[in-house]
């Protein structure tokens, strides 16, 4: 018993001092340069942070340190050439370029690397393939074969799903990797429903959720699930084109289409006469519409809606994307538009064309 308690503090201390060993250096050569600052860099909430820098000496610079979780990192030379993309680990990193065509620059050492790569690899081929249909798209709509448009349509989208299908697949298979949650941040977070996205984030280990990914992911899973299928809609309450407050909560009784939009919105002002067409259809039958603008300028949202013919009841705090319904509601684009029930619960989400027509009939006839 003596024995096997000296064995297991020795275990002890070895895997101590392997933990506090643990760092990341990161060593590069640039081929054909003399001298220059290098700036070890990453994403923070959209923009460059530099997280170290250190000077280039004929060419060859390091770096070095500790990080708790894997990090996408890039370096830079000077204040605008990127050239390297690696998740920053606890590994010996080399990264290999050149002066003089930074973008062959080549990252070595970083497994978590490598994995994304394999990702990127893939998502490459699809996009080329996406392409290729984009081409022969505009081909078939110049020479007016509308039979060829639709089949071309039709691959396109197969294609695309196919490339949300791959993502969520890599994410399932490398869930224990810094990858899986960096991935559906970027890539589905936007795309997937509260319910797919809850079920990718719940299969992460609890030893990521310190990362930023994972942080902002939960967040967003959070934010989802406020006005996710089948919950009670977020009550607010904001002023009309006459400012008189609206409450969401005095619409009850009726089906109801919270419609996000602006008047410097293209698409949107594209959707709104399917929209107007769906409102003289339904709003006898117990249907009836909110319009939430992002606008800034109160006289260009007055003039759009007289315009196009909106002649539903319109609110805003023209504040555009800080429109405190739209961040209460998550809004990241519009247009955007969820369908109430009369007791004001979601049961649909951005019904758009032919879509939102089928469901009010669904609903109402």
């Amino acid at each position: 018993m003596r024995n096997l308690g000296v064995v297991v503090l020795l275990l002890l201390f070895i895997a101590g001092c392997q933990s506090n060993s643990a760092k990341y250096q990161v060593n590069g050569t640039v081929a054909g340069l003399d001298s220059a600052v290098v700036y070890l860099v990453k994403a923070e909430n959209g923009r460059p942070v530099t997280t170290d820098t250190t000077h280039a000496v004929e060419g060859k610079f390091s770096f070095e340190g500790t990080i708790a979780v894997p990090e996408l990192h890039y370096l830079r030379l000077g204040e605008r050439d990127y050239f390297a993309q690696f998740f920053l680990e606890n590994e010996t990193i080399t990264v290999e370029a050149n002066a003089d065509s930074l973008r062959g620059t080549q990252v070595t050492g970083s497994p978590i690397t490598d994995l994304f790569n394999e990702y990127l690899d893939e998502v490459q081929r699809m996009q080329e393939k996406m392409s290729e249909y984009q081409q022969q798209y505009s081909a078939a709509m110049a020479s007016g074969n509308q039979d060829e448009v639709d089949r071309i349509r039709i691959d396109a989208e197969a294609a695309n799903d196919n490339m949300q299908v791959y993502a969520k697949n890599f994410v399932k298979e490398n869930s224990t990797s810094i990858v899986g949650p960096f991935v559906t941040l970027t890539q589905l977070a936007q795309q997937l429903d509260y319910t797919e996205l809850k079920e990718l984030v719940d299969l992460f280990p609890a030893e990521l959720d310190s990362s930023v990914y994972t942080k902002q992911l939960k967040e967003f899973v959070a934010e989802k699930g406020r006005t996710a299928i089948g919950v009670q809609a977020p009550e607010f309450t904001m002023n009309d084109v006459d400012g008189n407050p609206v409450s969401l909560s005095s619409f009850r009784g009726k089906y109801l289409l919270i419609d996000f939009w602006a008047a410097w919105c293209g698409p949107c002002r594209q959707e709104n006469p399917n929209v107007v067409s769906a409102y003289n259809n339904f709003k006898d039958k117990g249907f009836d519409i909110l319009g939430v603008s992002l606008d800034r300028e109160k006289e260009a949202w007055l003039k759009a809606i007289e315009d196009d013919q909106l002649s539903w009841t319109h609110v805003s705090d023209l504040k555009y994307w800080q429109n405190e319904a739209a961040q209460l509601y998550g809004v990241q684009s519009i247009p955007h538009s969820v369908l109430l029930d009369p007791e004001g619960k979601i049961v649909a989400k951005n019904l758009r064309g032919k879509d939102l027509h089928d469901k009010l009939n669904e609903l109402l006839n």
